[in-house]
């Protein structure tokens, strides 16, 4: 919960943007762990190169998706408008890292990744 406030106190203050485009879909992955909040699917989670992300509501499309540093630092932000994606984590350093979507019904949620 500390977290969460944390991360909300910071959101006001952040202004880079780093739009890019994910590569959508690749579903071949074993799914050792998921971080599932009832909306949507990440995984693997723990992950090393990559993460797969799914909307459970097959209706519904993933609009955006905002990478923060657990301090609360925009790291990335990706425009998927798809049902799934996979975002490439290359680039991204090892740690946990919060991350805010938005759905095309503008529901958003914040759920966490650890990137190995």
């Amino acid at each position: 919960m500390k977290k969460i406030i944390f991360f909300i106190a910071f959101i006001g203050v952040l202004t880079f943007s780093n739009n890019m485009k994910a590569q959508t879909n690749r579903e071949t992955v074993s799914t050792n762990q998921k971080s599932d909040d009832g909306v949507l699917i990440a995984y693997p989670n723990p992950a090393k190169d990559f993460i797969l992300l799914k909307a459970k509501d097959s209706s519904l499309k993933i609009k955006t998706v905002t990478f923060y540093s657990i301090l609360g630092m925009q790291v990335a932000q990706f425009t998927i408008n798809s049902n799934a994606a996979e975002i490439d984590l290359d680039r991204f350093r090892p740690g946990k890292y919060l991350i805010r979507y938005t759905l095309s019904d503008n529901t958003q949620k914040v759920t966490q990744i650890i990137k190995q």
